[in-house]
């Protein structure tokens, strides 16, 4: 290794830095394996109507207005979307993870319909939040891979919905749970 470096000119040694930084801060942005923080929630399971486990998010100390402005970007809500979904589905690769939870739900909901008009795919999003909002994950799956698509994904096709017991255990590696 000293050799190599010994071979490089400062301003390449510097590029290199930089890259190495910059992959590094893409890891921390995009929930990656460098978890700096985690968002707080509180981990709740019902049984529904039809006998199954309904694992939900409660937001704790989120301000979702802030972290989801009405300005935000059709980029922005896409990945806010793929991200709540991992939660929900099972994929081979999952970059980035956010809190599925009802208050997400309903602002993202709000703030595509205020930018209904801007947004190209506004009902693809407002189609799979409304169902979100019902509590309805039985094609989180497809709910996935219809915004994975628009991102143009090649890489973590989502394969089916996660069991109660693999989204808990998820929610427990990405994010701090309170009791």
């Amino acid at each position: 290794m000293k050799k190599f470096l010994k071979k490089l000119s400062w301003p390449q040694r510097v590029l290199i830095l930089l890259a190495g930084l910059a992959f590094c801060f893409y890891y921390y942005k995009t929930g990656g394996p460098i978890p700096f923080t985690k968002d707080v929630v509180t981990m709740q399971k019902e049984i529904n109507d039809d006998g199954e486990t309904i694992v939900t998010l409660v937001e704790t100390n989120t301000n979702v207005n802030a972290k989801f402005p009405s300005d935000m970007s059709e980029n922005a809500v896409m990945e806010a979307i793929h991200h709540m979904s991992h939660q929900k589905v099972y994929a081979d690769k999952k970059w980035g993870a956010l809190p599925l939870t009802p208050e997400r739900v309903n602002r993202l909901i709000t703030v595509v319909e205020q930018n209904k008009e801007k947004y190209m795919n506004a009902e693809v999003y407002l189609d799979i939040l409304e169902r979100w909002a019902m509590y309805d994950f039985s094609v989180a799956d497809e709910d996935h891979n219809a915004i994975w698509r628009l991102q143009g994904g090649s890489i973590g096709e989502a394969i089916s919905v996660l069991s109660a017991e693999d989204e808990a255990e998820f929610i427990q590696e990405h994010f701090k749970v309170e009791q």
